[in-house]
């Protein structure tokens, strides 16, 4: 299997800035679900580390996407400790997303050449981050740290940081709009593109017509940006 370094992430979040997030508990489900975000366009997925047995879904995912879906590439989230990092890593995990600043996991990240990319949210915590070796702070929960006009202002004394709100990403274009217009490189997106009642139903082409959506409505917005 192809090691990602955290360049190569890097490069490739810039380029989808997209980054779907679910938590696996059935493998099926999670199957389906990851196969109808990557019909509508997405190639960088995270799985939430949030159920009993989500590192042995993970584990079984990660064969069945690099045989299905080339170009994929799957990384672990809610990781809080450098054991979790570690197993998911073993497990194909291409890159770890953590709701906080770890001191241990930041360094088995940098050990490993792993994209590392912890929460925060407020600007000492987001430049703390990065002084520690993140390579994207997730702002988390993003609607509760002051939305897009929270990111405008920390980036106007700071241009140089790189942010992904979570919590808070509707999907819409205005917001999305209003996320990239104030300099966010990505956006993390869970429940309101995988939702319960669409989940219950496995109305999996829903799942791929939302995300489609998104992903073309990004590349505009960044389009008419440049």
């Amino acid at each position: 299997m192809k090691h990602y370094s955290r360049h190569e992430i890097n490069q490739l979040i810039s380029d989808y800035s997209l980054l779907p997030l679910f938590n696996p508990d059935d493998l099926e489900v999670c199957k389906h679900v990851v196969r109808a975000a990557y019909d509508g366009g997405v190639r960088l997925f995270e799985c939430t580390n949030r159920s009993a047995n989500a590192l042995s879904i993970f584990s079984q995912l990660v064969p069945f996407v690099l045989e299905n879906m080339p170009g994929m590439v799957l990384g672990a989230g809610t990781i809080m400790n450098e054991t979790s990092a570690q197993e998911f890593h073993h497990a194909g995990a291409q890159f770890i997303v953590s709701p906080v600043i770890s001191q241990d996991v930041a360094d088995y990240c940098k050990k490993s050449d792993l994209f590392w990319c912890p929460g925060a949210t407020t600007l000492n915590e987001i430049i703390h981050a990065q002084n520690m070796g993140a390579d994207l702070v997730k702002i988390f929960p993003a609607n509760f740290a002051g939305g897009p006009e929270f990111v405008k202002a920390i980036k106007a004394p700071c241009p140089w940081i790189r942010v992904m709100p979570t919590g808070g990403v509707d999907g819409s274009e205005q917001n999305l709009r209003d996320w990239f217009e104030a300099g966010v490189v990505a956006v993390g997106i869970g429940s309101q593109l995988f939702k319960k009642e669409i989940l219950a139903s496995r109305d999996y082409q829903t799942i791929t017509t939302k995300t489609k959506q998104i992903v073309d409505t990004i590349h505009s917005i960044k389009a008419k940006s440049k």
